[in-house]
């Protein structure tokens, strides 16, 4: 049983990088093994994310894209599948970027996004599922964040956010829908949801439950420091993954010049 455990772990194709974990941020693999994230681990496809009351979770994603997550959140990588060769550099997206998935599920807290690559050419490929709506993206950075009696830090006059989804859109927009119907939202703009059968409600004002979705400032230095470390190590092995094609290449080309294949 952990020889099948091992195997499967090792078929999970990794999604994400941990940028920072502050807290205790728990990860359940598609298997049931859990584990503690800590800064520079792997995520991967499959696996549900948990952070503790004040517990921040960092992630960029393998197609440049990055997600934070907010204390007492639950977040699903439901599906994640990246080909870096259907992206080449100044050209336009191949094929193989059509096979390509971004598949979330938020189901309890919040989240900051902004979109990688998956998803900019071939929209359905990107999708975040919530309790009472879905998220497709045009280009985004965006906020979410799902009330569900769970919103007693945000009180304004004495009152806590009431219950329902709360987005705003900081770059780009996004496309909201539910079985009410669907909403494009651009940035500066807010959108609340009650349940998944009413219709999805523009508000005039930023929503109080938003005021604080960002990485608090104590943690942005040790995130921005982690980010050029990991960002360096990552563009290291990429050049010794060339070197070792380029090597393969040669000797192929060696051998068949010798008549060896």
């Amino acid at each position: 049983m952990l020889s099948l455990a091992a195997g499967f772990a090792c078929a999970a194709e990794p999604a994400a990088t941990v940028i920072l974990a502050v807290g205790s941020v728990s990860d359940r693999a598609a298997d049931g093994s859990l584990r503690n994230l800590h800064d520079g681990m792997l995520v991967y496809s499959g696996d549900s994310l948990s952070t503790a009351g004040s517990a921040w979770l960092d992630m960029d994603f393998d197609d440049g894209g990055r997600l934070l997550l907010r204390p007492g959140s639950q977040f699903q990588i439901e599906r994640f599948h990246y080909d870096a060769d259907a992206h080449p550099a100044n050209a336009t997206p191949t094929a193989h970027a059509e096979h390509e998935s971004a598949f979330f599920r938020l189901l309890k807290g919040g989240l900051r996004a902004i979109s990688g690559l998956i998803g900019h050419v071939y929209r359905i490929s990107y999708r975040m599922d919530t309790p009472v709506a879905t998220i497709g993206i045009r280009g985004t950075e965006y906020d979410v964040r799902y009330c569900a009696s769970d919103c007693g830090d945000e009180m304004e006059h004495g009152a806590v956010p009431t219950n329902g989804l709360y987005t705003g859109v900081d770059k780009g927009a996004i496309a909201l829908s539910n079985q009410a119907g669907e909403t494009i939202t651009t940035a500066g703009q807010y959108l609340y949801v009650r349940d998944v059968r009413t219709p999805i409600e523009s508000l005039k004002l930023p929503p109080v439950a938003l005021r604080h979705m960002g990485l608090p400032t104590q943690y942005q230095k040790q995130d921005d420091a982690n980010r050029k470390r990991f960002e360096n190590k990552k563009l290291m092995e990429q050049r010794l993954r060339e070197r070792r094609r380029l090597r393969m290449q040669m000797r192929h080309h060696l051998q068949r010049a010798h008549g060896g294949g």
